[in-house]
């Protein structure tokens, strides 16, 4: 072949893959000498499995130069203004693993990303993944239903539980705290346990709440408050008929819409009323009209173990008898028993 007939051949051949690369719109000017890139691999799933993550890190063709500048961020939002994790360190290898040493924000959902340096090279950077939730730090598990809780036993078993942590960032420590009425009844600190039995017996017929504080060395920690409240129910046979305080007071509370009335009967066959009145002494709401007789036991609680501690009979939802929605205010439960004078309790009704 003439020396003539390759340089045709050759600009032939370099126009057809000019055209080849034309049509798939690759710029062969632009296309870089070699591939650099910095991979990031993080949870399998969309919660992180600890609140203290690893993640693993590779760098690939960022050049010889030595050692890398690696950064690893956690932000809350997609243009990462919202950084709330923010690690910088230098290394000689391209391939490692990045913990995460301090604890990410309780719940939050967080989107991942890693930049990497070579010794006078170029800043590449990993594409951004998320958003990720962070588990919660603590979750209240029993007694922790809505609606209320009751047990037939007076030393019930608390049980809550915690996220993962590093073992250099933990361990969790807890307070725990038990109320009544708003008023502390028994606080216990320092449990290591996610579990805690009371020592001494609590009080029957009783509305209590319990909260835990879940706290690490570093002083970081979190509160809950349990959804509802829970009762000791006292199994013998009541030997008085009395009303007790309707709970929760002032209600309807963020989880209970309706409030709760509690009643012994002492006597065989009593007959007795229970009502709501309001400030001026007017019948609002008949819960149990006049002459209902009743066999002795304890009244209004729910069974035993089961997911509210109220016998849905015997609660008010701020309705009057003719189903309109009564005004806020200061109402009156009145507890007519047989020959005897009546009990009273105040309500306070928030409005709805």
């Amino acid at each position: 072949m003439s020396d003539g007939r390759r340089r045709r051949r050759g600009r032939g051949i370099a126009a057809l893959l000019t055209t080849v690369v034309s049509l798939l719109g690759v710029s062969l000017a632009a296309r870089p000498a070699g591939a650099q890139a910095v991979l990031l691999d993080g949870p399998s799933g969309a919660t992180f499995s600890s609140v203290t993550p690893s993640f693993g890190f590779r760098a690939i063709g960022l050049g010889p130069g030595r050692p890398l500048l690696v950064t690893l961020q956690l932000s809350t939002t997609l243009d990462f203004t919202g950084v709330v994790f923010d690690s910088s360190f230098t290394t000689p290898d391209t391939v490692l693993t990045i913990q995460v040493t301090r604890p990410l924000p309780h719940e939050a959902g967080l989107y991942v990303r890693a930049r990497a340096r070579a010794f006078a090279g170029p800043l590449v950077e990993s594409t951004v993944t998320g958003p990720f939730a962070v588990p919660s730090w603590l979750t209240l598990i029993t007694p922790n239903s809505p609606t209320g809780n009751s047990f037939a036993i007076r030393r019930p078993l608390f049980v809550w539980r915690s996220a993962r942590i590093l073992p250099s960032v933990g361990p969790w420590r807890y307070d725990l705290e038990l109320t009544s009425a708003g008023r502390p009844e028994l606080a216990v600190v320092g449990l290591t346990d996610t579990t805690f039995r009371p020592t001494t017996d609590l009080q029957a017929n009783t509305s209590y709440r319990w909260s835990v504080r879940a706290w690490l060395p570093s002083g970081e920690s979190i509160r809950l408050p349990s959804l509802g409240t829970f009762v000791i129910t006292d199994p013998p046979l009541p030997t008085t008929t009395l009303l007790f305080q309707n709970f929760p007071n002032p209600f309807p509370s963020p989880s209970v819409f309706f409030t709760c009335f509690w009643f012994d009967v002492g006597q065989q066959g009593a007959s007795l009323a229970l009502e709501v009145l309001d400030a001026r002494g007017t019948l609002v709401k008949t819960i149990v009209p006049k002459g209902t007789r009743f066999e002795a036991g304890r009244y209004g609680r729910g069974l035993p173990g089961g997911e509210s501690n109220c016998d849905n009979r015997y609660t008010w939802d701020g309705t009057a008898n003719d189903g309109r929605v009564v005004t806020p205010g200061v109402y009156l439960a009145r507890f007519s028993p047989d020959n005897a004078a009546p009990t009273f309790r105040r309500i306070v009704f928030k409005g709805r």
